[in-house]
């Protein structure tokens, strides 16, 4: 029997526009019988009211399905603004006694939110399937789909994950048909206002919005193909625009953020980028856009269309400077492209920032190339001025289902059966890719930065690190 009720439950991430339940809510409202729908969004709630209000939602909806949505799991994001990765590389690196102890201490602190973050997610779920023992329930969500094995086994059997299988899987649960393209959420705004009362928090926010599926590449850190496919499935453009004008008029959105694995992810992409952003040239909307691009084929003709139609603060994935480095990441581009990209762009008329994503310390990483790299932001500098040009440091995060846990588990970094959820210090230091001999001295530097603080950390890791080779 299709369930006709279904209830749609993000569980508690830091707060960031809801695309991927939004998409699904649009999806399941264009089903075959189409159900009834209602959304909660709980990182919209204090913590102590979240139980309060699934309760409440699940008691005046009596839905026939409970669909959860979990989007973090893991307890850090590799990059410089993470506050787990700065507490572990500050206590393991740090020169200074004082700035090891309040690691320590702010440590702790870390670990003991994480678990008990899971802990909560696994028992708002657990609690919601007392509750309602006659409703269907689904998890699903990115991180469910990279660590679902590791949860479930803490889960009620008749809780439904979804680590595999697309939306079709879904649907087929539920008793729905699927529409016949379900790569188009076709997004109404009255029906997501209707079904989502809390859609209001999310006015003056940045709106993410997906224009295609998939991505063709095979970097070694990334977790995209495994998460949407290596086919790439483009949405009719005119859809796209539509979604945006709609945000944009009824809602008043004025920034957006192209959720893609890439934009321009090969030059199919351009003609595709191209009408989209034309479109709401033609229809004179005033946004600012941004996304993850890739820029190293990028022509005149797009990138002047891109600087009209509102590109703003451009962020690049270079993750090095130095081509052995690129070419063992399988990235594809040289580091000449991508030069040639930020000039083209220059000459456009681009006026923004450029954060430049850097993975220090990755396969391939010596001394010389990391003074490569060092040279190759000063050439980015000269291009759009110093001022405007942001060194953000990440690291490789080794994650399940990619190349470089292939690799961590061949070099024996990793032991099979490892926990990638793992909360302990040394354990997140081991899952960030930053191995001997040049992981102390980027360790120092980093631990410094962080310890630091201020807006210019990726700036000033590179400065240390370069003034450190420079002795020796």
């Amino acid at each position: 029997m299709a369930a006709s009720r279904v209830l749609i439950i993000r569980l508690p991430c830091h707060k960031v526009f809801p695309t991927g339940p939004l998409y699904l809510l649009s999806a399941l409202n264009r089903g075959t019988p189409r159900p009834r729908l209602h959304m909660l969004d709980l990182a919209l709630c204090e913590p102590a009211a979240r139980m309060r209000l699934v309760r409440e939602g699940a008691l005046e909806f009596q839905p026939d399905a409970i669909a959860f949505s979990w989007r973090d799991m893991q307890i850090f994001s590799p990059q410089d603004l993470d506050g787990a990765m700065r507490d572990a590389f500050v206590f393991f690196h740090d020169p200074s006694l004082l700035h090891k102890a309040g690691a320590a201490f702010h440590g702790v602190a870390d670990i003991m939110i994480y678990k008990s973050a899971i802990a909560r997610n696994i028992g708002i779920v657990r609690r919601t399937a007392a509750l309602s023992p006659s409703t269907q329930i689904a998890l699903g969500g990115p991180s469910i789909r990279i660590f679902g094995d590791r949860v479930r086994a803490r889960l009620p059997k008749r809780v439904r994950v979804f680590p595999e299988g697309g939306l079709e899987t879904f649907f087929q649960y539920l008793g729905i048909m699927p529409p016949a393209d379900l790569i188009e959420p076709d997004v109404s705004l009255e029906d997501v206002e209707e079904a989502f009362p809390q859609w209001q928090s999310y006015r003056g926010e940045v709106v993410g919005v997906q224009t295609k599926l998939g991505c063709p590449h095979k970097c070694l850190y990334c977790l995209y193909g495994f998460l949407e496919g290596r086919a790439v499935r483009r949405r009719d453009p005119a859809r796209v625009l539509r979604e945006i004008a709609g945000f944009a008029r009824r809602w008043g959105s004025k920034r957006f953020w192209f959720a893609d694995a890439q934009l321009l992810s090969d030059r199919r992409d351009h003609d595709h980028l191209g009408a989209i952003l034309d479109g709401i040239m033609t229809q004179g909307l005033d946004l600012q856009w941004s996304g993850y691009m890739r820029i190293h084929e990028i022509q005149p003709a797009l990138a002047s269309l891109m600087v009209r139609s509102g590109l703003h603060d451009l962020e690049v994935s270079l993750n090095s400077g130095a081509q052995p480095v690129i070419d063992e990441l399988k990235l594809g581009f040289t580091v000449e492209q991508v030069i040639r990209g930020f000039e083209v762009l220059k000459n456009a008329g681009y006026t923004g920032r450029v954060l430049v994503n850097l993975s220090l310390n990755a396969p391939g990483e010596t001394r010389e190339t990391l003074l490569q790299t060092i040279s190759t932001v000063r050439r980015i500098k000269e291009i759009f001025g110093n001022s405007r040009v942001v060194p953000v440091v990440f690291f490789l995060a080794i994650q399940p289902h990619t190349g470089l846990e292939t690799r961590a588990l061949a070099d024996r970094r990793l032991r099979q059966g490892y926990n990638p959820l793992s909360v302990m210090p040394w354990d997140v230091l081991r899952l960030i890719y930053n191995p001997p001999p040049l992981g102390s001295l980027i360790g120092r530097a980093c631990a410094t930065s962080f310890a630091r603080g201020g807006d210019d950390v990726g700036e000033n890791v590179l400065r240390m690190i370069e003034s450190e080779l420079q002795k020796r």
